[in-house]
């Protein structure tokens, strides 16, 4: 299989992909002119880290953002701006007005209750988007800017791009899975099983995993940066191969019984190679849809990061029931992808 990306590339190139992600974005949202667009994807490299901290940044910790609170025109320095005793995001929230000191009134509603205009209300309802880059986009530009935002007049580069950033830092981590596929009856397990036959247990689901990734010589978030700074999105046709790989291992290990002991790691393997297959059938739209794209590759990187620890977990199993193999047996497999 030996295509598992190191850590610490993973690192370097979801920041990039995550920074140019994220200028494309901006094109989306805000019709930034394609010369524009293309400075942005080259800056991104630089200035991704740099971006990111002003983005996430909350001077009060009112738990709304700094830029958050320049659309509010509250201020960055008070939790509380209209000092009606609640903080501005607790207020913004709730749907309430964090400029507006406000009271319940008796239908249960807010006084300060924000209300969106009449204009946004309508391009919701005439509007149709097809991608998750376009919904995205119209919702945050109709809902929060026009409805929440009040900001007025133009919004300077600043502002758009860390918007952009911040919200993609919200989709990335609404993306992963609330819930594995696989349980425990999807699988058939041998409890008590003997040495003999944990030991073909191991060899059998080693050696298939190796030669149904034998093919695939680099890790997905290779391919997907190469795409990405050649502009040669063609190359994610390849992800087809790594999908079905995946999968045909899945299919494997639902026919192949468990050993007692190595059940939870098996059902461990099989939702993880489910997750990182829709993971990357996601990266696939990188090109049409960036957002689905950046949320695919939000979850490949968990999943990625939840692979080695499954391989340790394998590991230290086998060398705690005493077997030993060699890097040529299947089991091995399992060895060399688990060592510390």
């Amino acid at each position: 299989m030996g295509y598992l990306p190191s850590k610490n590339f993973i690192a370097l190139v979801s920041a990039i992909l995550v920074a140019i992600f994220s200028g494309w974005l901006s094109l989306r949202i805000w019709n930034v002119p394609s010369p524009a667009a293309k400075n942005i994807q080259k800056s991104a490299q630089i200035s991704f880290l740099a971006a990111y901290k002003e983005a996430t940044r909350d001077s009060d910790g009112d738990a709304l953002k700094d830029w958050e609170e320049i659309l509010w025109k509250t201020d960055i320095n008070n939790p509380d701006t209209d000092k009606d005793g609640a903080d501005d995001g607790e207020e913004a929230r709730e749907g309430r007005d964090p400029l507006i000191a406000g009271y319940k009134l008796k239908n249960g509603e807010w006084s300060d209750k924000s209300r969106a205009p009449e204009e946004a209300k309508a391009r919701e309802a005439t509007s149709t988007p097809q991608t998750l880059t376009e919904r995205i986009a119209q919702k945050f530009a109709v809902e929060y800017l026009s409805a929440l935002g009040g900001a007025g007049g133009e919004l300077d580069d600043f502002q758009k791009r860390a918007i952009s950033e911040s919200l993609l830092e919200s989709l990335a981590g609404a993306t992963l899975p609330t819930s594995d596929k696989f349980s425990d009856k999807d699988i058939f397990i041998e409890n008590g099983a003997s040495a003999d036959f944990t030991k073909k247990y191991l060899n059998d689901a080693g050696a298939f995993i190796e030669k149904t990734f034998s093919g695939l010589g680099e890790a997905e978030i290779n391919i997907l940066n190469r795409a990405m700074t050649t502009n040669n999105f063609k190359e994610l046709e390849k992800f087809a191969d790594y999908v079905k790989a995946y999968q045909k291992t899945i299919d494997f290990l639902k026919t192949k019984k468990a050993p007692g002991k190595y059940a939870s790691l098996h059902l461990e393997l099989m939702n993880t190679f489910y997750n990182i297959s829709l993971a990357v059938r996601d990266m696939q739209y990188s090109e049409k849809d960036p957002v689905r794209g950046l949320a695919g590759l939000s979850v490949y990187l968990n999943q990625v990061n939840r692979l080695s620890a499954f391989y340790k977990s394998m590991a230290k199993q086998i060398k705690a029931g005493g077997m030993v193999f060699s890097l040529t047996e299947g089991g091995g497999h399992f060895i060399k992808y688990g060592a510390e």
